[in-house]
Parts: structure tokens; C-alpha cells; sequence
């Protein structure tokens, strides 16, 4: 009911801007640039992303950059694949134009620092494994993939859930504790991230080393299929929100993530979007939201991809050994057991063995003594046992029977 009066009364504000005060539904976000009427209107209800269609983002020369179903604006950065910068300066309809910055030269800092924790890179290194914590959620934890899920939105969780869950699974292999909320946070609407908002307060409690909200997006299926390490994966976008004060850090956190990741997987970020909004990215200087594919992809080329990105995500925050170490560990719990059962086969065929030699049970414990008190002293080099003062020889009357 509270929802129904707020969607009430925002459009009887919408409708009193109309009566009363036309231009400010009319006039254009930014001084001489074109927008769209529809977008502003999206704009007042606090939605970030269009529900039907998407934007497509070129560069002065026609060439496209990027296109995406969250609300592109005049102000708007793209950062793209091959580190190349733009910044929006108009939109006409769902077609923005961006001017072309700079190069961006990825930063080369050490791996094993925390991101965000300061300004400058001076914190000190993750090293306690206990120390390694991660958390995800989902602001939109409806959005699902046609091609696995069999529809683009299911009420009570969709298939982003299971994209959280196979990262999350990627990254307990490498030994990080996983904060997962599974909260759908529905409905799809302008609230989503106010009520997102409350889940990240309770994650970020737990002091976890990096928020990520995980989404997909929604355009054409082409946009982010892409070849990595020989498979078939979706591509995965950064998107950082522009209004925050955590902006430049979140930045600086985006971009070393982003070269740890094409270092290791190259091809697997799309780019860094920079989009008006909060994104609830003021809670935390080192949180990202993440599109991980579309709804035109397969949910299990989006799994794949948030596996990929797991180890580059432990690299950059506990260090380039981080990923073997957990490797190594792993190897040698199983190779440990593996042992442990390969002694106790042998014990049991060793006793079945004994026993159908005597006849016995009793005539296999007594074999398996003289062979610790014989055969195996041989075995060491060390000879037959010899008798102690005041002990009389052994009797060999048996054995010669």
C-alpha cells in the first residue's frame, strides 16, 4: 500500500510540474545540449536504466562505443576496452556523442595492497588469510538470461543469483570467506537501491575487503560475448557512479582491477562506465558494481566469466601468490588423504591376506608379529633380533612343523 501512494504521489508532483512549471520537464539537463524528454521523466522517478531498449554511445567519427540499457547523460565517461577515454557532450534520443579524452595509462602498483583504504598507496598488505573477506549482492537480484533461465526477470530471484553464487564458490576455492546476500531486493524499481542500501550497510559490518554488486544488462547478445583463454564467456563492465565522494578512489580501485584482469584474462573487461548516480558506491571506497553479460547470454557463459574474475580479484587484493598458495594448500590436503586411504587399503589387504594364509584370525595376528620382529628389521638392515641376557633362545619347533 505505502508503495502504491508513492507511485501516487509522484505522478501527481510529475503532473503539477506540467501545470505549473513546464520548463522544468522541458529544459535540457546540460546548457545547449539536445535530451530527451522520456529521460528526464526517468530521471524525476530516480530510475538509472531505460525498460525498454537501450542506449547506443558513439564517438565523433560515427564509431561505436558501447551500448547499454542504463541511461547515458551528458556528463557520462566511458572508459573502453583498449583504455581509451570519452566523455558524453550529447544525447538525442537513445544516441549519445562522446569526445574522445585521453590515453589512459593503467596505474602499476603493487597487487598485494587493499584497494580504496587510502588516498595514496601506503596501506599496508593483506596477509592474515583470515583477514580475507568479500561480499556480493544484488541490487536487481530479479534479472535473469533467456537462453538458461527461460525468461529475462524472475520475481523471486533470478539468475544473476546463481552468477553471485559461482563467483562466490570461485573465490572460497582460493580461500576467501563469501558474504553473499541473496535478497532479490524486487521490485525492479527506482526503491531497488534504497532497499539494496540496507543490505550493504549489514555486509559492510562484517569488514569485508570488496563490496560487488552483481547485475546484467540488457542489450543485444553480441555486446558482450567475447573469446577468453580459449572459451566462450560474456564480458563483464565496471560501472562507477559520478556522485559519490568515493568517486575517485572507486576509480583508481576500477582501474588497477581492470589491468590485474587484462593481465591474466585478456579480454574479459569490457570497459569502466561512468554513470550519473550513487549506486550506494558513498558506503564503501572499494565497491564496484559489475554487469556480467546480458539477458540474451547464457547464464553459464556468465559463470564462467565471474570465475575468471575471481582470481583476478584475490591477485589484486592479497597478492599474485594468493591463487597458488590456496592451489597448493588444496593439492596437499587432497594428496594427504589420499595417502591416509591408500595406507588403510593396504592394511586391510594385508590382513584378508594373512588371514586366508593361517586359517585364522589368531594365526594372522601371530604372522603379522613375526613379521614386525623379523621381516622388517631384515627390511632396515638391522638382522634377527637377538635374545637378551637370561632370555633363552627362540623356539623354531613350530615353524619347522
Amino acid at each position: 500500500m505505502k508503495y502504491k501512494n508513492k507511485v501516487f504521489l509522484t505522478l501527481i508532483t510529475i503532473l503539477a510540474l506540467f501545470v505549473f512549471c513546464p520548463r522544468a520537464i522541458i529544459t535540457p539537463t546540460a546548457k545547449g545540449q539536445p535530451t530527451d524528454t522520456g529521460e528526464q521523466f526517468l530521471e524525476i522517478l530516480g530510475l538509472d536504466e531505460l525498460t525498454e531498449g537501450y542506449f547506443t554511445l558513439l564517438d565523433d567519427g560515427g564509431n561505436r562505443l558501447l551500448r547499454t540499457a542504463r541511461i547515458i547523460r551528458v556528463g557520462n565517461r566511458y572508459h573502453t576496452s583498449d583504455n581509451k577515454l570519452y566523455e558524453v557532450h550529447t544525447v538525442e534520443g537513445h544516441t549519445a556523442y562522446a569526445r574522445f579524452v585521453k590515453d589512459v595509462t593503467l596505474r602499476v602498483q603493487p597487487t598485494a595492497y587493499p584497494p580504496g583504504i587510502a588516498a595514496s598507496w601506503d596501506a599496508l598488505p593483506v596477509q592474515q588469510e583470515d583477514t580475507r573477506k568479500i561480499a556480493i549482492y544484488h541490487t536487481h537480484g530479479d534479472e535473469s538470461y533467456v537462453p538458461s533461465d527461460g525468461t529475462e526477470s524472475i520475481d523471486e530471484g533470478g539468475g544473476i543469483i546463481k552468477v553471485g553464487m559461482a563467483f562466490a564458490e570461485a573465490l572460497e576455492e582460493m580461500d576467501v570467506q563469501v558474504l553473499q546476500s541473496k535478497e532479490t531486493h524486487y521490485p525492479h524499481d527506482a526503491g531497488a537501491y534504497n532497499r539494496s542500501r540496507r543490505t550493504a550497510v549489514e555486509l559492510l559490518g562484517e569488514n569485508p575487503d570488496a563490496l560487488f554488486d552483481v547485475h546484467r544488462d540488457a542489450v543485444p547478445p553480441e555486446e558482450y560475448e567475447a573469446q577468453v583463454d580459449g572459451e566462450q564467456v560474456t564480458q563483464i563492465q565496471f560501472v562507477v557512479g559520478q556522485q559519490n565522494q568515493n568517486m575517485g578512489t572507486i576509480q583508481q580501485f576500477a582501474e588497477e582491477l581492470k589491468r590485474i584482469t587484462d593481465e591474466k584474462h585478456p579480454n574479459l573487461i569490457k570497459g569502466i562506465f561512468y554513470a550519473s548516480g550513487n549506486y550506494n558506491q558513498d558506503l564503501y571506497p572499494h565497491s564496484l558494481l559489475l554487469e556480467v553479460g546480458t539477458h540474451e547470454n547464457p547464464r553459464e557463459q556468465a559463470e564462467e566469466a565471474v570465475t575468471l574474475f575471481a582470481n583476478a580479484t584475490t591477485t589484486y587484493l592479497y597478492g599474485e601468490g594468493a591463487s597458488a598458495q590456496a592451489g597448493r594448500s588444496r593439492t596437499a590436503g587432497r594428496t594427504g588423504k589420499s595417502i591416509l586411504w591408500l595406507l588403510v587399503a593396504v592394511v586391510l589387504a594385508g590382513g584378508i591376506y594373512l588371514y586366508i594364509a593361517t586359517g585364522s584370525w589368531e594365526g594372522a595376528i601371530k604372522k603379522l608379529g613375526q613379521f614386525t620382529t623379523t621381516e622388517f628389521r631384515d627390511v632396515l638392515g638391522q638382522g634377527p633380533r637377538q635374545p637378551l641376557k637370561n632370555e633363552s633362545p627362540p623356539d623354531d619347533s613350530e615353524e619347522q612343523e
